[in-house]
């Protein structure tokens, strides 16, 4: 045994969770968020926003607290068996919304499900061989090499209830979830908003605020009108241009991160001229980051050189952003056979990311001074990320990632050969990622994702943009911080 019984208030890096109200002190607090969830399902949505609504109705086994800490949830401890196997310890006397009890069958069942390969969580437990009840309160997981991102994955993979799940079957649950967390669902009015109500037996603590609704405002003017008008106490990616329209009400404010998503225009290498690395590398001239990010984004983010963001392990700080230069881009162009550029589509979802409707019209302009002439194309989110999931978006589409596993690899998959959400594969990088998620030594890991990073730039298989920051709305009157990695928790908020 590696390490032996790691329980969380034994080890330095892992914490137990904080108290949380013996009651619930009511109230209700509004959300509004440029995307609404494609799902309830915890199998099906891996959005970040859908992710903000679910993650109060299913628990993981383990998430971070707002200082960055893994946590214990669902599970209590973990013993790392051998560098394939791993024993989780579960909480006792804990019970679905439907009173089912919560078990190490729900474990496997939900592992299980994740595991198969149209799922779009797959990826957070792909690697893993076999999954094993001990006994009720323990859970034995195989993986095939060893699986050092495992514990951050399982935090974002909610548990589901194996009976209800399999007796209602998948589109019911996608409605109607039932979950361990401390909220309860209560209604989904589409294109409008999801309202949630507060577990009164929750395991840890009733939460204060009694009602949680999540709201759908794709413009992020509007967002900002509600959030001004009181009819929101929190609002995601604030339009930055009117930041400042709100300096001086003392009943609200503006909260920055520092931000862990990554937006960036993907291409789809086997299409075309894409197919062409000249090509590529000629879209990275062509486009002005940096007057994007200052003109555009007010400033509220950083031209990168890479698709992992800096606070992740294993981001390389010795590459510089492709410059500005659309000669460059033209002579490269032209290199490539195309000196009278050519035509192509270009998808963007509008009102999910920071100004990302503002960002695709620029890029637009930049490929079109160097003879691209791109057919530019907003979609609402759930249609968007729909076509995402099934591989129909492309050849150039605007894109954002980011993960609370705050690893390269969780980045690196965009570029990797054997997952859905990939539009480039080269066998030379992908044995090199196999192996960097196969590294338990995280040094020798972050060196491995070091090493990606440096091909990956040469071979231009996106255009490399901006890790946009944070930007909250958040009502005085509310006692919350937004975190870096745009996860919303609202459990131990409370309201002053």
């Amino acid at each position: 045994m590696l390490s032996g019984l790691l329980l969380f208030a034994m080890v330095g890096t892992l914490v137990a969770p904080g108290p949380a109200p013996s009651q619930a002190a009511g109230g209700t607090v509004t959300v509004a968020q440029g995307a609404e969830p494609a799902t309830l399902d915890p199998f099906q949505e891996i959005s970040r926003t859908g992710y903000n609504v679910t993650l109060h109705i299913y628990d993981p086994l383990f998430m971070r607290n707002d200082a960055g800490k893994i946590i214990p949830m669902l599970a209590t401890g973990y013993k790392i068996i051998n560098p394939t196997t791993w024993e989780f310890i579960l909480r006792t006397g804990v019970k679905f919304h439907n009173g089912e009890p919560f078990d190490a069958a729900a474990v496997k069942f939900t592992l299980d499900r994740a595991l198969l390969k149209d799922s779009p969580s797959n990826y957070l437990v792909d690697g893993v061989k076999d999954v094993r009840i001990v006994d009720p309160r323990t859970v034995q997981v195989t993986t095939a090499d060893p699986m050092p991102l495992l514990l951050p994955n399982l935090m974002l993979l909610g548990i589901a209830p194996s009976h209800y799940y399999q007796a209602q079957g998948a589109s019911y649950v996608a409605t109607h979830p039932v979950g361990t967390g401390p909220y309860r669902f209560q209604s989904w009015v589409k294109d409008d908003r999801v309202t949630l109500v507060a577990n009164h037996d929750y395991w840890g603590g009733v939460p204060s605020i009694e009602s949680l609704v999540f709201r759908l405002i794709p413009d992020p003017a509007a967002r900002v009108a509600a959030f001004r008008s009181g009819e929101a106490d929190i609002i995601t990616d604030f339009a930055p241009d009117l930041v400042s329209s709100i300096a001086n009400d003392p009943r609200i404010k503006a909260d920055v991160t520092t931000g862990t998503r990554s937006i960036n225009i993907m291409l789809d290498t086997g299409t075309g001229p894409l197919r062409d690395k000249l090509v590529r590398q000629a879209l990275n001239y062509a486009v002005d980051k940096d007057a994007i990010v200052k003109n555009i984004l007010g400033g509220f983010g950083t031209v990168e050189s890479t698709l992992v963001p800096a606070a992740y392990l294993g981001f390389s700080p010795l590459l510089r952003p492709y410059a500005y230069d659309p000669a460059k881009a033209r002579a490269l162009l032209a290199q490539a056979g195309y000196p009278n550029g050519f035509d192509i589509v270009f998808q963007s979802p509008r009102g999910r990311y920071l100004a990302d409707a503002q960002v695709s019209q620029a890029v637009v302009g930049y490929l079109k001074a160097v003879g691209v002439n791109a057919d530019l194309k907003y979609y609402e989110w759930g249609n968007f990320v729909n076509m995402y999931f099934k591989h129909q978006l492309g050849p150039i589409f605007l894109i954002g990632s980011g993960s609370a596993a705050l690893d390269a690899a969780d980045a690196l998959e965009n570029v990797s050969c054997d997952v859905w959400d990939s539009w480039y594969c080269n066998q030379g990088i992908q044995a090199i990622y196999v192996k960097a998620k196969a590294t338990l030594d995280p040094d020798r890991r972050a060196a491995l994702y070091r090493e990606i990073q440096s091909l990956v730039y040469d071979e231009a298989p996106i255009i490399f943009m901006y890790t946009q920051k944070g930007i909250y709305g958040v009502n005085t009157r509310l006692n919350w911080t937004p975190r870096s990695d745009e996860t919303l928790w609202l459990a131990k908020a409370t309201l002053k």
